[in-house]
């Protein structure tokens, strides 16, 4: 009925309901790991113009290929994230290799994705962005604290050695 109210369409006839976006991007091969265009040094590219779909994944281009355009800037190496280090990497690796449809970042393309954890992000990712400028003094600080207090958990644990039933009756799960 939608479809007949609109004039020249009262006799019209829907085949098949659909749905369509078109995208024009540029060939993800030919950028590199920093997102800059190899054709076009200095230009730095991100979301939907390098092949991929979603907010996350712009944002996620964005934010690397702003911190690569002031490395640049500065002359200072590029900031790349392996696929064992982010999702970001994962997502960058997964476009330069090209796609054939919009890319969307699924946690199932990452091979390390029991290591990609939230609870364990600023422990991979702190001080690579305290090196090209993205984190304080005071969150490296913090940083620090937490890796000393994992650190020393982690020998008052070693230290322990107890069967299971001593355990489970202490309130651990065993």
């Amino acid at each position: 009925q939608i479809v007949h109210s609109i004039p020249g369409l009262e006799q019209a006839t829907m085949l098949s309901p659909a749905y369509s976006i078109e995208y024009d991007y540029i060939l993800p091969t030919q950028l590199r790991p920093s997102l800059e265009t190899r054709l076009l040094p200095g230009l730095y590219l991100a979301g939907q113009i390098n092949g991929s779909t979603g907010y996350e994944e712009a944002a996620a281009q964005g934010l690397m290929a702003g911190i690569n355009a002031a490395q640049a800037a500065r002359d200072k190496p590029p900031l790349i994230l392996g696929r064992g280090e982010a999702y970001i990497g994962v997502l960058v690796d997964d476009l330069l290799k090209g796609v054939t449809e919009p890319y969307r970042m699924f946690t199932s393309r990452a091979e390390y994705r029991l290591l990609l954890r939230s609870d364990n992000a600023d422990l991979r990712l702190t001080r690579r962005a305290h090196k090209v400028g993205c984190v304080e003094a005071e969150r490296m600080a913090a940083l620090e604290e937490r890796e000393a207090n994992l650190k020393l958990g982690e020998s008052l644990l070693r230290q322990e050695k107890h069967s299971p039933p001593v355990w489970k009756a202490a309130g651990c799960k065993v």
